[in-house]
């Protein structure tokens, strides 16, 4: 077959090529999201309220939201915040839409911060995940009781400091699991405990 041939053959089934890998990559990252947020959704409407202390329960979805924020961007963690918040609202459709919003703007917040902070560091990892659970119920309580502010400062004194401590442990004890699992435990440097 003459040279110019192969070449309009080649050119023609490069559409037709099977999606490259940085492509592939990022299909696969993106499933690996919604497996683990839909994962999260079913933990948090069945399981969390039986690990509830004094009616705070940890935020398990908002976890996964900080984490996609700080693994993969502002972009991908706005999607997956809306939509889990999205259908976290379905589920208690009282305030619909507050839930969304809230996760997005936690999600987009952490997304944008990740290039200027060191998301390797465990303590970095647990007060970013603080901030992100105050933030998230700043939003979740001024919106959801725009009418009443002393309801807001009521229930984020009760409800959403303990609910951001309690998301804060359970978020560092998922990444301790996660590393013992897949990277044989986290190594501290006692060094840099005493800067």
């Amino acid at each position: 077959m003459p040279l110019r041939s192969r070449q309009a053959i080649a050119s023609w089934s490069g559409n037709l090529r099977p999606p490259s890998s940085s492509r592939q990559a990022s299909y696969m990252r993106i499933v690996h999201h919604a497996l683990l947020i839909a994962l999260a959704l079913l933990i948090q409407t069945s399981w969390t309220h039986g690990i509830a202390i004094a009616g705070i329960r940890p935020d398990v979805v908002l976890i996964i939201v900080v984490y996609i924020g700080i693994r993969s961007g502002q972009l991908e963690a706005t999607v997956f915040g809306f939509v889990s918040g999205f259908l976290l609202d379905v589920y208690n459709p009282e305030f619909m839409g507050v839930n969304a919003l809230a996760n997005s703007v936690v999600g987009f917040a952490v997304g944008y911060s990740r290039a200027s902070i060191v998301a390797e560091d465990l303590r970095v990892q647990a007060l970013a995940l603080l901030i992100a659970s105050l933030v998230h119920d700043i939003l979740y309580f001024g919106l959801s009781s725009a009418a009443n502010p002393a309801k807001m400062f009521t229930s984020l004194f009760r409800y959403g400091i303990g609910t951001a401590v309690y998301t804060v442990v359970i978020g560092m004890l998922c990444v301790f699991l996660v590393s013992i699992r897949f990277q044989g435990g986290i190594h501290l440097d006692v060094r840099r405990l005493h800067e």
